[in-house]
Parts: structure tokens; C-alpha cells; sequence
């Protein structure tokens, strides 16, 4: 049997979003901002999907941008911050694509308080964020953290932000919130919010900004007049319109999706419960999308899921982005863990399609893996 539970990595492209992709391919293969028929039909499936995202999170049709991923999107969006002065306070959990453009802005970043648990300690960042008070730039801070999985107070610290200083920005990856819903309620606090389709059965190699009117930003690709002019380079609309379909879907399919999620993560828990008594999952205390994060006290990510992919079982260690170096998880690092506890966890992420059977035989193959590592 094989078991994909690498669902915050990727997941797989759904066959309603790959359908879209393939008409799309077939409809309106012209370049959008040729002026030829061709790609007049181009530019109309383009701008379709472009009013199908607005309505999705509750934004206009010109502050919805498409870029080629999370990656560039979040990178964009921090270029915003670094081109104005003033102190930015930043989770640091962050996705490292934040992350690493962060780190360049070097003492002007305040990164807040977390708890072991996982989630922004408010109590202790209200101090911080008064402290600065008018001279805040900007806040980042992700909906839910893409190892732990545990949902950020997005809203509370955005508003508290706004109110201290109305001038600031509020930059959100929301890339793990779009199946789990919320998207639209955290864009009335923040300025740019970053989706990325293929985590929700989208295809690789789009990317969506979602901008606030009125937040400033600078193109950062430049050399053509897409996106309004702000960013460079031919659109793809057979990728943007199979990307849109997989968040549409991803939005009206929610709540079912927490609900069956929620059972199955419930499930492998409980599974990892009943081994040696030395797996810890990282914060069961808080609220969290359909990400479980394990950490197996005394053994190494790495053999651990060698030896599951050799059972079918597909894993990885923290971020999929980073799992080739097999670096200790920055995010455990920054809650308190141990390095060797940060170089031991195992990332099981979850979708609506998985069976009850298939996290049986999950949970089958990490007990056979870790008597096999740790004989009892």
C-alpha cells in the first residue's frame, strides 16, 4: 500500500483542477497580452479567474496577483517592508522563504514571542509591540505554521498592530489556512496575503497576492506590463485558472475537509500514543490545520523516513523545502526543543481523500520503523 501524508509539501493535483488545466491548455493557449483574438480569449480566461479569486477571499479584482509561487510571492511582499524604515516584528516560525529575506533586514527584525506550544505567546508580544508603538513598520506572521501545523492569533496582533500604528503593513502566508478556511476573515487585517495552489491539489508553479489597495509595493520582476504592471512576464492562464479551480474548491469543500481531517489526524495520534512513549507531537494544546508534527525523542528524521518511504509510507522531515540538507526544524528550534529533538521530527500532513485504512497501515509502519531503529 502506498500512503501519501505529505499533503503540506504538495498535494496531489485534483482531477477537477487538472480537467481545467488541460481545457485551458486547449482554449486559450495564445500569449494573454497579444492583441490578437487568440490572445483576447487568453486575457478573458485570465481575468475570469482573477474575478473568481476576488469573490473567493472578499478582495477586488486588481488586488489579486499571480506569480509562479509562494516562494516569490512572500519575497515580494517582504520587499515592501525592507524599502521602509522603522522596526518589523516577525514570528520566527516563519516558512523559510520569509524567513531568508528576513534575516537580510538584520536589526531591524523583532521576532515575538512563541510558547512551546507553538503559537505566538500574545500576552509577552503585546509588551514588545507597544514598546515600539508608532515606529512599527510592519508585522509578518503566517496563518498556521507549515510544520506544526498550529493557527497563528493573525487577527488579534494584526488589529493590535493597526491600532498602534495605522501606517503599518501586515504581511500573512496563508498558504496552509486556504483548505481550512479563514483566508477571507484574516484579509480585513492584512495588507498582503500569499496562497499557494498546489498545497490544495493545484498545479506546481503558480502563485496568488492577495494586496490590499492602498499597500505600496515596487514590481519585483521587471520588464513587461502584466499584472498591472507589477509584475513582469507572460502569465501562464492554463496554470492560474486550474490554480483558482483548486481554491475555489478548496474554499466550498472547508469544512468537510476540517471535519474528516481533524478524524484522521485524531486517529494517527492517537496510533503514536500507544508506541514507546517517546513520540512528543508538537502542539496538541492549540488549534491546528491538518498537520501533525512528531517528534520521535532519540532517533534521526531521517532514517526514520527512509525506512517509512521504503513501506509506502510518504513523510517528511519539518518543510519539504528543506529536507534534502536535513538541517534542525528552525520552527522547533525557536519553541524551545532541543537540537537533537529539532532533528528528530516527522511531518504527517493530511487531505479529505485519505481513508481510515490507509492511517492504519501508517500507523503499522512507524511502530514496525521504530522498534526497528529502537528495539524495545
Amino acid at each position: 500500500m502506498e500512503v501519501y501524508l505529505d499533503h503540506a509539501a504538495t498535494s496531489p493535483m485534483s482531477e477537477e483542477a487538472l480537467a481545467t488545466y488541460v481545457e485551458a491548455v486547449r482554449a486559450a493557449p495564445a500569449n494573454p497580452a497579444s492583441g490578437h483574438a487568440a490572445g483576447a480569449i487568453a486575457k478573458h480566461q485570465l481575468e475570469l479567474a482573477r474575478s473568481k479569486a476576488a469573490q473567493l477571499f472578499g478582495m477586488s479584482e486588481d488586488e489579486v496577483l499571480f506569480t509562479s509561487g509562494a516562494t516569490e510571492s512572500m519575497n515580494w511582499a517582504i520587499s515592501a517592508v525592507a524599502a521602509r524604515p522603522g522596526v518589523v516584528f516577525a514570528t520566527p516560525i516563519e516558512h523559510s522563504c520569509a524567513m531568508e529575506p528576513l534575516k537580510r533586514l538584520g536589526d531591524r527584525v523583532v521576532w515575538l514571542p512563541m510558547t512551546p506550544s507553538g503559537k505566538v505567546d500574545f500576552s509577552a508580544a503585546i509588551t514588545s509591540l507597544k514598546a515600539c508603538s508608532r515606529n512599527i513598520n510592519a508585522l509578518i506572521v503566517m496563518g498556521a505554521n507549515n510544520e506544526t501545523g498550529v493557527i497563528q492569533p493573525v487577527r488579534e496582533l494584526a488589529s493590535l498592530v493597526k491600532r498602534l500604528n495605522p501606517l503599518a503593513l501586515v504581511v500573512s502566508d496563508l498558504v496552509a489556512m486556504a483548505s481550512w478556511g479563514g483566508v477571507a476573515d484574516a484579509m480585513e487585517w492584512v495588507d498582503f496575503g500569499v496562497l499557494s495552489p498546489h498545497k490544495v491539489g493545484g498545479p506546481v508553479g503558480v502563485g496568488v497576492v492577495l494586496r490590499r489597495r492602498g499597500a505600496e509595493i515596487t514590481p519585483f520582476v521587471i520588464g513587461g506590463a502584466q499584472e498591472y504592471d507589477m509584475r513582469a512576464g507572460t502569465v501562464s492562464v492554463p496554470l492560474v485558472v486550474a490554480g483558482v479551480e483548486a481554491l475555489s474548491a478548496a474554499v466550498q469543500h472547508s469544512e468537510d475537509h476540517r471535519l474528516i481531517c481533524r478524524s484522521l489526524q485524531d486517529r494517527l495520534e492517537r496510533g503514536l500514543a500507544d508506541l514507546d512513549g517517546n513520540v512528543v507531537v508538537v502542539g496538541t494544546e492549540e488549534s491546528r490545520v491538518g498537520i501533525t508534527s512528531a517528534v520521535f525523542t532519540g532517533l534521526r528524521a531521517e532514517d526514520i523516513l527512509f525506512l517509512l518511504d521504503e513501506q509506502g509510507v510518504r513523510a517528511s522531515a519539518g518543510a519539504a523545502c528543506a529536507s534534502g540538507a536535513m538541517q534542525p526544524s528552525h520552527v522547533l528550534l525557536a519553541l524551545g526543543y532541543p537540537r537533537e529533538d529539532a532533528l528528530a521530527q516527522v511531518r504527517f500532513s493530511y487531505a479529505s481523500s485519505l481513508s481510515e485504512s490507509e492511517i492504519d497501515y501508517a500507523i503499522d509502519a512507524v511502530d514496525k520503523v521504530v522498534t526497528k531503529l529502537r528495539p524495545r
